[in-house]
């Protein structure tokens, strides 16, 4: 049996910029939150009931959020500017396809719906309102 200490996130190489190769891994929880708390619109696309993306929020952050994402899964935080000023679209969308594939190998789809289910499966354990109702829960005694 594998130790939790020994996991290692899977790594792919990425051919960039006609020759040059970057090596991406699959982002981690604490790499994930940070993005989620630094990137606004990114949480809309994890949060059932969220606000409609806005469009204009999405293209001004677009550029930062994905040399954020790049620079995180090449190790390389410090180097999101220059990803997101230098990096021909194309190259972008190679890293951020092999970055999400490191990430959830199953694809986005099984992984919302994995992680419905638990939050579903929590529900007794949320704040806010009851499911399929307006009124929040009676509280409980």
């Amino acid at each position: 049996m594998v130790s939790l200490i020994d996991i290692v996130p899977q790594r792919r190489t990425v051919r960039i910029n006609g020759g040059s190769e970057v090596e991406l891994r699959g982002l981690g929880v604490r790499q994930i939150a940070s993005l989620l708390l630094r990137f606004p619109e990114l949480r809309k696309l994890f949060a059932a009931g969220a606000p409609a993306l806005d469009f204009e929020a999405v293209v001004i952050a677009a550029p930062d959020a994905v040399g954020s994402i790049i620079a995180e899964a090449a190790g390389q935080p410090d180097a999101a500017d220059n990803i997101a000023d230098a990096m021909s679209l194309d190259d972008a969308a190679e890293c951020i396809g092999a970055v999400l594939d490191l990430t959830m190998p199953d694809g986005f789809g099984p992984f919302m719906e994995k992680l419905g289910r638990l939050i579903d499966g929590g529900a007794g354990l949320r704040a806010g309102r009851a499911a399929a109702t307006n009124t929040p829960p009676p509280p409980s005694s």
